[in-house]
């Protein structure tokens, strides 16, 4: 072995302690907290798939019609077609064949049975109930007369339920009168449609 000039010694000591040195690290960053990764993760992707992956779950929605006044479940948005409320409007069949349309029967509204010469004005009270005044006119008279009515079953097909315990008054060539007050009861059935043809 040469021996090396003893100029070079100091060099030669430095090149072996730098090789007998481990590697530096490379600097890393530091860990992120956990915490932080779905923040990150919305920040790289806010589509609606995102939107909605991060949407709490504990709150669902319904389209379903509300059971009764206490049902409060939240009604689903977005871009679905509306809800279309139920239609107001109904056919009302007479017991004796006879039938009309009511756009609304919410609100006060009339038909006419008998050919045209009888026409009953109902003034609802609610949705169930309310007072139908019946006018008759033809050959010169008029007669009048008045009923109490309510509604039972299913909306979607109700029994109509006519009372009257009111006089029968009518006025023809300038006279008048009134029939004694008697118990009159009859039925009905109320269909609902979806348009109204008045």
């Amino acid at each position: 072995m040469s021996t090396l000039p003893r100029f070079c010694l100091p060099l030669a000591l430095l090149l072996l302690a730098a090789c007998s040195r481990p590697a530096p690290e490379t600097a890393t960053p530091p860990a992120t907290p956990a915490t932080s990764a779905p923040a990150a993760a919305s920040r790289q992707d806010s589509g609606p798939a995102a939107i909605a992956a991060a949407a709490p779950d504990d709150k669902k929605c319904t389209n379903e019609p509300r059971t009764d006044e206490n049902d409060k479940r939240p009604r689903c948005g977005g871009m679905g077609a509306p809800q279309v409320a139920p239609s107001h409007a109904y056919r009302i069949a007479l017991d004796n064949g006879e039938s009309f349309d009511a756009c609304d029967i919410t609100k006060p509204f009339s038909g006419k049975i008998g050919r045209g010469m009888i026409t009953m004005q109902f003034t609802p009270a609610d949705d169930r109930s309310g007072k139908v005044d019946w006018h008759f006119a033809g050959g010169g008279g008029r007669v009048d007369t008045a009923y109490d009515y309510t509604l039972s079953g299913p909306e979607d097909r109700m029994t109509g339920t006519f009372h009257a315990s009111a006089a029968v008054c009518g006025r023809a060539a300038g006279l008048g009168g009134c029939a004694a007050a008697r118990t009159q009861t009859f039925t009905s059935t109320w269909t609902r449609i979806d348009a109204c043809k008045q």
